[in-house]
């Protein structure tokens, strides 16, 4: 309200200065200049603010009466220049110009009418603008809050059937008073603690990403016998703080474990690769999978993955996926 009251002062003490000037440029009479437009800015004034309260009341983008705001700017226009003459008729020309003639309803009444038009088409124009800056700003909010809101629904799709299954796994190792039953329940307890918290953010570390994964993927083996599984995982990383979008890495070896490796009842392999250079991230994982039918499907993990990547790096990525008789591998690069 301050900042808004602080404008409305600025602009007419700016409107009452350049008046004041430019009529005592004739004489040099600053002072008499100043005087004689300051009583004339009450009818310019409020010309001009029952012009704004026409446009604020009947103006808008669902509002079918925008008529009735030029219409009441006109009529708020004429008011004025009549008031403004008025003033000028009484009392400012016969006591400070009185060598000049003056006649109520003579052509200068035109330019009365016009001098307040000014003031009213200045107002208008400046309250317009702050306006749509407004809306603006109110539309580009509302879009953030929107993606954000769609980000943070993309990010929480761990699916749960691999909680169940590292849940099941952790109390069979319990079960058996196995040593790797404490290291193992930390592990799922950082993992949702990443999921549950740092996945708000708007970005993390990359070596925070990497840990995840490795999380990740140590959950995953309970499921699989030691011989059964080979899991290679190389990193070639030039900047370990780099920032990153969370959860953007793991729906991709999600995948390798749900809809590859899983699916395979002989020895099982995934092999990762994850580099940065130069800020360029790339991150490819090859995994057997069962003899290509037209029954195998990817997870929603990958479609979310997309649209995450869409979103966050538009025109920055690249997603390339290949499909053989028995092997399925992924390429994502991004410039972030």
């Amino acid at each position: 309200m301050k900042r808004r009251i602080a404008l409305h002062f600025a602009f007419w003490l700016a409107y009452w200065l350049i008046y004041a000037y430019t009529g005592s440029r004739y004489d040099g009479n600053l002072p008499k200049y100043l005087l004689t437009e300051g009583l004339q800015m009450p009818a310019r004034m409020l010309a001009t603010y029952v012009s704004l309260w026409c446009f604020d009341r009947f103006s808008g983008l669902h509002n079918q009466r925008f008529w009735l705001a030029f219409a009441g700017a006109a009529l708020a226009v004429i008011s004025g220049g009549l008031l403004n003459r008025l003033i000028k008729f009484s009392y400012l020309v016969p006591v400070h110009f009185p060598d000049a003639s003056i006649e109520f309803w003579g052509y200068r009444m035109v330019y009365d009418m016009f001098d307040v038009l000014v003031a009213c088409a200045c107002a208008i124009s400046a309250r317009l603008y702050f306006r749509q800056q407004e809306f603006h700003q109110r539309e580009t909010a509302l879009r953030h809050e929107k993606i954000n809101a769609e980000l943070l629904a993309l990010k929480s799709q761990i699916h749960p059937h691999f909680l169940f299954n590292t849940i099941n796994n952790i109390y069979a190792l319990a079960r058996k008073k196995s040593d790797k039953t404490a290291p193992i329940a930390l592990k799922l307890a950082q993992l949702l603690r990443y999921v549950l918290y740092e996945s708000s953010k708007q970005t993390v570390r990359l070596e925070q990403e990497i840990q995840l994964l490795k999380d990740y993927i140590e959950l995953e083996k309970l499921r699989f016998d030691e011989e059964r599984l080979k899991i290679s995982f190389n990193e070639d990383v030039d900047d370990l703080q780099q920032a990153i979008s969370p959860l953007l890495l793991l729906p991709l070896v999600e995948n390798a474990f749900k809809h590859g490796v899983s699916e395979v009842r002989n020895e099982v392999w995934i092999n990762i690769n994850l580099t940065l250079q130069n800020k360029i991230l790339n991150f490819s994982i090859r995994n057997s999978r069962q003899a290509k039918n037209p029954e195998n499907k990817q997870g929603i993990g990958l479609k979310n993955l997309l649209r995450q990547l869409e979103l966050q790096y538009p025109e920055r990525h690249s997603l390339v996926i290949q499909e053989e008789e028995t092997v399925f591998s992924i390429h994502l690069s991004i410039s972030l």
